[in-house]
This record gives structure tokens, sequence and C-alpha cells, in this order.
């Protein structure tokens, strides 16, 4: 599903946070939303998830206004998955996944059973169904991350957003989680801080500078040492590692 972010613009206390932002995604592509830290990403996100209401510009998901859309219809096309999910009610896995089930009722209660193969399909796919029956409040940090990837897939989305998804979790976890979301069958928009993970998972790069789009395309063309010196201030090696059929990012001091 194809996302269009047309001059988008979002200001809090006089400041402006993001500034004129346009982009285009691809249906089906993994795009990466990247930047330093204070660029906008999260904020931007938001935006496109329809929790904040851009102050200039617009986000449409296949044509449709994101931000006309009742909130029960926008969780089914739209799925967020933020930086720190917490919770202070005493949930299973099981019951936090369902929630992701929660747009796809009716008004009144169905089956006790209704959405249980989806439920059950979205623990397979991000490798928590072996812990169905633990407590939320006992699960490590990376696990939390895995059941609130399985809650956003319960929702059926087509669009998935991850705001810092691998903050975490251990480097062979990052790169599990990352492949894990690449397959599936969904357009993903994620914000990462990681530039090699960047250049090893995403199709496509929007980057972020102080709010606004400096540049954009295909990580082949977008992830270059020019760009990381201009953006960031620091000197790095882009190279194709052709043994690992990807590019690599190394820094230098």
């Amino acid at each position: 599903m194809r996302v269009d972010v047309r001059g988008v613009g979002w200001d809090v206390d006089g400041r402006t946070i993001v500034d004129e932002v346009t982009a285009t995604v691809r249906p089906g592509t993994f795009t990466g939303l990247i930047g330093p830290n204070g660029s906008g990403k999260t904020t931007l996100l938001h935006v496109v998830a329809g929790l904040l209401a851009p102050d200039r510009g617009s986000v449409r998901v296949d044509g449709d206004d994101v931000h006309a859309m009742g909130a029960r219809d926008r969780a089914t096309r739209v799925a967020l998955l933020e930086q720190h999910a917490s919770t202070t009610l005493d949930l299973t896995v099981r019951q936090v996944v369902e929630l992701g089930r929660i747009p796809h009722r009716g008004r009144w209660p169905g089956r006790s059973d209704e959405g249980a193969e989806q439920v059950d399909r979205a623990l397979r796919l991000s490798r928590v169904d072996g812990l169905v029956d633990r407590r939320w409040q006992t699960l490590s940090g990376g696990e939390r991350q895995r059941v609130q990837l399985a809650r956003a897939l319960a929702q059926e989305p087509q669009v998935l957003l991850l705001d810092e998804p691998t903050n975490h979790l251990d480097l062979s976890h990052q790169i599990d989680f990352l492949a894990t979301v690449r397959d599936l069958e969904v357009t993903v928009v994620a914000a990462l801080h990681d530039l090699d993970l960047a250049a090893a998972f995403c199709d496509d790069l929007v980057v972020l500078r102080q709010g606004r789009v400096v540049a954009s395309g295909a990580v082949a063309d977008v992830m270059t040492s020019g760009m990381i010196r201009e953006v960031y201030d620091v000197s790095t090696s882009v190279r194709h590692d052709h043994d690992a059929g990807r590019l690599t990012v190394t820094w230098h001091r």
C-alpha cells in the first residue's frame, strides 16, 4: 500500500518540529527513516499514524486521507510500534497481542475465540508463540518489543510503522527482528539509528535533519559517505560487500 506524505508540517509552542516534509513510500517496500536525534523522526511517524494532526500538508494511504478516517478504519490500515511500550495492567502475552484485534471487532461482542487464527499467526511470525502464558511485567525489553510487533501484526495492517524497533535488542536479535519485518507482506516505515542495519535491510531511505527532508530515494543512492558527513558530521566508508550482497557502513575516528 502506497503512502504519500505531502508538505507535512507540525509545530509545538511556536517551534517547527516537522517542516514541509514530502515523501512517497512505495507499496510493499521497507523504507528507513534516518537522521540525528531531534530531527523529527518520531513526530513524523506519529503524524503518518494519525496520532498527531499536521498543521500543514496531508498524509494519504492509497489515496485516502489518514486524518479524515475514523480511528477504527485507520487502525485496520496502519499500525504503529512505539519505541517504549508499557502497561500497568496484569496481562499475559496472548492478551497483549489480542489487543490488536480490537479494531476488527464490531460494536457487540462476538465469539470468545474471534480473531484467534490471526493472533496465533502474529505470535508465530514474531517468534513469541512460546511466551503466550508469560505475564507482560516479567518480560525483558527485547521480549516486549517482539510481543508489541505481534500485537501490531494482529491488527493486520497494510502499513506498519516502527519507531526505533531495535533499541532493546542485542545484535543477533536486531538482525532477526529486521529480517522478520522485511519478509512481511506489508509496507514498512521504520525510524532507525544504526546506519549499517538501515543499509542492509531497507529498500529506500528518507533522511531528516532539523525536521526537513535532505535526501530520499533508493538506499544505494542515498547512503553515501558524503550524505553521512553532511547530516551526522561523521567520516565513514560506504561500500558494497559482494560476499554479503549488501551495502556496509564503517565509521572512522
